[in-house]
């Protein structure tokens, strides 16, 4: 029991932390703030208000330009100030992870000097947010593509860039590199981003979610017109990753229990409406 306890507990903080670091990058200062109370930095129901423009100070100075100009040591020191400065503790599980990123951070900069810490772990968060089946990850990828009840088209592809991005590292590093004629293969697999399921759960949710389907026809037709640039656009990105005929088979496959889903959230919206 205490195992499952414990391991559900480093399932979520992992999750939480996947939020930090898309916040950081899309510059939402107000949900990075609330990240630190998930994540125990603050009690619950702390004010969080006054932290707000201490995190985008202290972001803005450290990201500079862009990614490559970001520094975890950098914002580490500015970041034990607030500590000073307003009711933040640091739990102790992470004061042992954050005293392991500084030194797998130095141990990069002696060994690439220009090693750059967001280039590494963005394209890796966007690439599990485009592709891992993970209930959570899904809904943390249906968050991170609407703001404010609109969808994000440049948010999109962005992640669909920065997947690939990670993708191609992964199949061309020679720490992968293997005598395997298993392990090769599987390299094969990955030289190209899966969005096979990310596709049909989609499908599925937009046939099943009243509220998701809502939103994404609003995605197509908001500001009076239809966005069939903007879906080019993401189509180009992904028409050498993905195998149009085998992912629309996968679709069909799917669609007996789609359509079970579909008349059972149908049932349960006319039960709840008499």
């Amino acid at each position: 029991m205490f195992y499952c306890r414990c391991f559900s507990y480093m399932q979520q903080n992992k999750e939480i932390l996947i939020d930090a670091v898309v916040h950081a990058v899309n510059e939402d200062y107000a949900e990075m703030a609330n990240d630190f109370t998930r994540l125990g930095f603050l009690a619950s129901g702390t004010d969080v208000s006054p932290i707000i423009p201490a995190l985008e100070a202290i972001w803005q100075n450290s990201a500079g330009k862009g990614l490559a100009d970001f520094n975890f040591r950098s914002v580490t020191g500015k970041f034990n100030q607030l500590v000073y400065n307003y009711p933040i503790r640091i739990p102790e599980r992470f004061s042992l992870v954050i005293r392991s990123l500084l030194t797998q951070e130095g141990i990069c900069f002696t060994l690439k000097p220009e090693f750059k810490f967001l280039e590494v772990a963005y394209p890796y968060i966007a690439n599990r947010l485009l592709t891992d089946p993970n209930p959570a990850l899904r809904e943390r990828l249906i968050q991170v593509l609407f703001k404010d009840g609109l969808f994000q088209w440049k948010r999109l592809e962005n992640l669909i860039v920065l997947a690939k991005e990670n993708v191609s590292k992964m199949s061309t590093n020679p720490a992968l590199k293997s005598n395997s004629l298993q392990t090769v293969s599987s390299q094969k697999l990955e030289k190209k981003l899966d969005l096979t399921d990310t596709i049909k759960d989609g499908a599925r949710l937009f046939l099943i979610d009243s509220g998701i389907r809502r939103q994404l026809v609003m995605a197509f037709t908001e500001d009076s017109r239809l966005h069939v640039d903007e879906l080019v656009d993401v189509y180009k990105l992904v028409e050498d990753q993905i195998d149009i005929p085998s992912v629309a088979l996968e679709v069909l496959q799917d669609l007996p229990s789609v359509a079970r889903d579909f008349m059972l959230s149908w049932s349960d919206s006319v039960l709840s409406d008499r």
